[in-house]
């Protein structure tokens, strides 16, 4: 599990916007062969589904289950792919492989495969991040 803190920043309509300082990843931003990124920024902020309430200023923890990342992006890219190779393989079969057919086959795959992820998103079959814990805080503090 990895544990960030964080600050809400916002919520509205089922979600809240939250502030995690976000930590260097390879430690050699600027240097040659480091990742180049110059860590400009050391906030990022997320807009997570809340399941419990929270208030604006509020600090908060959030949990990633480990693989999470690897999941999502496996389900992302794995779903697109093979909506991708169906939907040609479809306008080869069935348009006598011509590029017009092909290449509406794609497209259909690609749209078909958008449309799963974003109601299996809504389903909660893809990773979310959870608030586990809040506490109240003044930004004057």
């Amino acid at each position: 599990m990895d544990v960030r803190p964080g600050t809400v920043v916002k919520v509205s309509d089922g979600f809240a916007w939250v502030e995690v300082e976000r930590s260097a990843g390879c430690g050699r931003c600027t240097e040659r062969g480091g990742c180049g990124q110059s860590c400009e920024r050391n906030v990022s902020t997320y807009m997570i589904p809340l399941d419990s309430a929270v208030l604006p200023g509020e600090r908060v923890e959030l949990e990633v289950s480990s693989g999470t990342a690897l999941l999502a992006a496996l389900l992302t890219y794995g779903v697109a792919l093979f909506a991708l190779i169906v939907g040609v393989a479809l306008g080869v079969w069935f348009g006598d492989a011509s590029d017009s057919a092909v290449a509406v086959g794609l497209i259909a795959g690609l749209a078909l495969a958008g449309i799963w992820l974003r109601a299996s998103a809504a389903m909660s079959l893809l990773p979310a991040i959870r608030i586990v814990s809040g506490r109240p805080h003044s930004r004057f503090s």
